[in-house]
């Protein structure tokens, strides 16, 4: 098995034993950067915003080894079992799976930035004023179940098989967790391509030429056939428009659901608060917003 690296990792993958790769490589990202900024690097790390960072990816981790591993990827093998379409076999089937992945994370992503009840959940990932590796698994703790990816659950339809959605997720949140670095700078023509250190930067900058834009993974294809793809120009302001000002995991997690539930309050009818859940975060009822 260890002769054919390959074959070890899809053999991990089966065993539900993906860990043993992801933690390694995680552990190798984090500590390297933290290093590099202590040595190299003008802009120093806030300690204790990376220490809640990781406090929220144990949280998280736990979870999905108990939930997340389990009734979203059996639901997906039900699912492709049930009604695929086709099967997508062989290297072109694997191919097709991880372009089918990159845009299902777009569309999620973007969902995710532009109503209401998503960025609630995904605020969390963004109320960090820090940009490095720690601040890649800072998420909502219930991400784990893949409630916040409903187009996921169209990839089984479409052939995408349960081992060919973990394998890729796997590769991709890799390139995830590398992209959240200022040590990297432009990277020429990558740049119009990938999603790059570059291009991740702006989607996390709270300037007015950079709010929701660069919502790729893998891929900033789609942002630029999509029209939300926006170049570095400069070096983006990180966080939130309404920074919470907090190292507590749990204020971290709650403050998304604490900013959509009082905004709902404001709302004199019932129509608008159910319109808060739909409408972009920026969106108020003509009242609120006068």
């Amino acid at each position: 098995m260890f002769g054919d690296p390959a074959g070890a990792f899809l053999h991990l993958v089966e065993q539900g034993e993906v860990y043993v790769v992801l933690l390694p490589i995680y552990v190798l990202l984090v500590g390297g950067e933290r290093v590099a900024h202590g040595l190299f690097a003008e802009h120093r790390w806030d300690d204790r915003d990376a220490a809640a960072n990781i406090a929220i990816t144990v949280a998280m981790l736990v979870l999905d080894v108990v939930v997340g591993a389990l009734a979203p990827v059996a639901l997906m093998a039900w699912l492709h079992g049930e009604f695929a379409l086709f099967t997508l076999g062989g290297g072109w089937g694997w191919l097709a799976a991880f372009l089918l992945y990159d845009l299902a994370w777009y569309v999620d992503h973007r969902i995710a930035h532009r109503t209401g009840f998503f960025w609630a959940m995904h605020h969390v990932h963004h109320s960090s004023p820090e940009f490095n590796t720690t601040v890649a698994s800072r998420g909502f703790v219930l991400d784990a179940t893949m409630l916040t990816r409903p187009t996921f659950y169209l990839l089984p339809l479409l052939g995408v098989s349960p081992l060919q959605f973990i394998v890729v997720k796997i590769v991709t949140n890799v390139w995830g967790i590398a992209q959240h670095t200022r040590l990297v700078g432009r990277l020429g023509m990558l740049d119009r391509i990938l999603a790059t250190p570059s291009n991740h930067r702006v989607h996390h900058g709270v300037d007015d030429i950079y709010l929701d834009r660069n919502y790729g993974e893998v891929l900033i294809v789609w942002d630029r056939l999509l029209g939300t793809w926006q170049p570095e120009q400069h070096a983006p302001t990180y966080g939130v428009t309404q920074p919470i000002e907090t190292h507590d995991p749990l204020r971290i997690e709650v403050a998304g659901v604490r900013w959509l539930r009082a905004k709902m309050r404001r709302c004199d009818r019932w129509q608008d608060a159910l319109a808060c859940l739909v409408k972009p975060p920026e969106w108020a009822p003509r009242a609120d917003a006068s």
